[in-house]
């Protein structure tokens, strides 16, 4: 493959098959030229990108570091190797714009709070495991102690590789919503609910199948009139929490969901409020 611009020691736009690419590996740049050759046996990602995504990416390889790069490419491999995940061209360049920024953040001493973090660890389990590890291994590398702030945004960024159709600015926007929904009943019920418990988990895991099932347009099991009458009998501000967050779901995000979808909602929040009385 025929160099046509060296983007760091890692990294260089080849001519391949009379097309353009990104090429990435180990050192496969390092003191070569414009119109030099690169062993493709030598090259770990080959691809090419959208026309959008093409130079922000190219850009940032050019700027950082080539320590940096190698690390974050070495560290991406690992986690493809470890887990058995094929990024496409697309999550990989996110995946890898991500560890840029999170490099330069660890440089400069800046700390980001992930109000999100419950959600995603409860949401995203496996992807959070990952995170950890992935987080730990860049740590024992270059030094830098990674905040579980910071090890939550990058779960997020590791399950959107793995799921087809969706980005993580997208999986982020799902994850606000119930972060949302969860402050609305807090507000209208002048409380706080109780993390890291079961009840919790339980009341992110039945929002997090609302609102997918909403932004799919499918339908949701109806709740019988009995349980709805006595879930309004019984526990009217449970029940007045639940609809006020549908209602402000709806009204907000446009996302049609059944009334009485806030009986099984109210169910959980009931569930949260046993444990603090």
């Amino acid at each position: 493959m025929i160099v046509q611009k060296v983007l760091n020691h890692n990294a260089a736009i080849v001519v391949d098959e009379n097309e353009e690419k990104v090429a990435i590996g180990s050192g496969i740049a390092f003191k070569k030229k414009k119109h030099d050759y690169i062993n493709p046996d030598h090259i770990e990602k080959l691809f090419v990108l959208p026309e959008e995504q093409s130079d922000p990416f190219t850009h940032l390889l050019e700027s950082a570091e080539n320590w940096e790069t190698g690390l974050i490419q070495n560290v991406i491999f690992w986690i493809e190797k470890e887990y058995e995940l094929q990024l496409d061209s697309h999550s990989y360049a996110l995946l890898f714009d991500h560890f840029i920024h999170l490099m330069k953040r660890l440089h400069h001493g800046t700390h980001l709070v992930n109000h999100l973090l419950q959600e995603i660890q409860t949401l995203y389990p496996d992807s959070f495991h990952i995170a950890e590890r992935a987080a730990a291994k860049l740590s024992e590398e270059s030094g830098f102690s990674i905040s579980q702030d910071e090890t939550g945004f990058l779960a997020m960024h590791l399950y959107a590789a793995g799921q087809k159709r969706t980005s993580p600015k997208r999986v982020r926007q799902h994850t606000e919503i119930l972060n949302s929904m969860v402050s609305v009943m807090e507000e209208d019920l002048n409380t706080i609910f109780p993390r890291r418990t079961m009840a919790y988990e339980g009341l992110i895991s039945h929002l997090h199948v609302t609102v997918k099932a909403a932004e799919l347009n499918e339908t949701l099991t109806k709740a019988p009139a009995e349980m709805i009458e006595m879930m309004r009998e019984k526990y009217p501000a449970s029940y007045h929490a639940a609809e006020k967050a549908v209602a402000v779901l709806q009204k907000e995000q446009g996302l049609s969901i059944p009334n009485d979808e806030s009986v099984y909602i109210a169910m959980h929040i009931q569930r949260l409020l046993s444990r603090t009385e």
